[in-house]
């Protein structure tokens, strides 16, 4: 076995294995790190692929307006009792907001593209998706959990993080003032 193979098989356990404890409350699911520098800025590439609302390319990260990033894997049973409150928001925000769901499955190892597909037409996804096998992205955004939800200004600064199950209302609590300065 392939030695990157083997760390990013790893690496998603751990991302998994952490999801696990913050769904059932051995993690925490506080907001935005208190140790992240506010001064810090994003500038990362994700790879989309073709989905319900997605095409096969690339996602830059940060985007020409506000993006959320919801970092979910198809394993993790929180991330799909997430998917609903997603999509109203999506449909609620998707005209000012741009986003965007990264897959940490190692997609092309343990899971096939197509069962990515298929999980995100089964849960009503209408926006980007991307992948994220080595786990570039999820580093970068300091994500230690999934499914966790990173909000992500046009000039590439973390403006707001939840970790766990999102609900409508703490979703539209992270998006609205971003809305509102825009």
């Amino acid at each position: 076995m392939n030695r990157r193979r083997l760390l990013a098989g790893l690496a998603g356990v751990g991302v998994v294995g952490a999801g696990w404890g913050v769904s059932t409350g051995a993690l925490p699911t506080d907001t935005l790190a208190a140790n992240h520098d506010s001064q810090d800025t994003i500038e990362e590439h994700v790879e989309t692929i073709d989905a319900p609302g997605s095409t096969a390319g690339e996602q830059s990260i940060p985007a020409d307006r506000p993006l959320l990033v919801e970092i979910m894997s198809v394993t993790c049973s929180v991330c799909e009792e997430s998917m609903p409150a997603l999509v109203e928001s999506y449909e609620t925000y998707g005209e000012s907001v741009s986003f965007l769901s990264v897959s940490t499955d190692p997609v092309g190892f343990s899971v096939e593209e197509a069962t990515l597909v298929e999980w995100w037409d089964d849960h009503d996804g209408q926006w980007t998706l991307g992948v994220d096998p080595q786990l570039s992205v999820t580093e970068q955004l300091e994500v230690s959990a999934v499914p966790t939800t990173v909000l992500v200004d046009e000039h590439g600064q973390i403006v707001d993080r939840l970790r766990g199950e999102k609900t409508v209302t703490e979703l539209t609590a992270m998006i609205e003032p971003i809305v509102e300065d825009n």
